[in-house]
């Protein structure tokens, strides 16, 4: 089983990118409690702010089982379209939509296809994400007029 650090420096190839070139990037076995239980990383808003990858994800898993490193293509488009969404987060703000606009896009650029499975994965969950972040604000929009 390869290591995360590994499968970590397979998915930077595919970015072409360098780990210095990212703001610091962890890894957790998993996500913290509160946060989605399919999140595969998240955004630690400290002082510098950390991209972390959690490692328990079926695409790292997948890749770090893969007989070779970097073998896994399709695990590896995903954890390097996570990355993308991260540092989407770390540049520019919480905003959701913009952050898998970028994943979708960066998955494109891995070769992924847009009718494929990953891609359709990806596509639904920025759906989700999106109409939950509709329902929250709508919520507190409520609560504040004493709705």
């Amino acid at each position: 089983m390869w290591s995360a650090e590994a499968v970590f420096v397979c998915a930077l190839g595919l970015l072409g990118r360098s780990a210095s070139s990212l703001p610091p990037v962890n890894f957790v076995e998993h996500a913290p409690p509160g946060a989605s239980a399919l999140a595969q990383g998240y955004v630690l808003r400290t002082a510098p702010q950390q991209i972390t990858l959690v490692t328990s994800t079926e695409a790292f898993t997948n890749a770090r089982s893969a007989v070779t490193p970097c073998l896994d293509v399709e695990a590896l488009r995903e954890i390097a379209s996570v990355i993308v969404h991260e540092e989407w987060h770390v540049r520019h703000g919480p905003g959701e939509a913009a952050a898998y606009d970028a994943q979708l896009t960066a998955l494109l650029s891995f070769g992924a296809e847009q009718d494929g499975a990953l891609y359709h994965k990806i596509f639904r969950a920025k759906l989700a994400v999106v109409a939950a972040e509709r329902r929250n604000a709508r919520a507190q929009m409520l609560a504040r007029s004493g709705r």
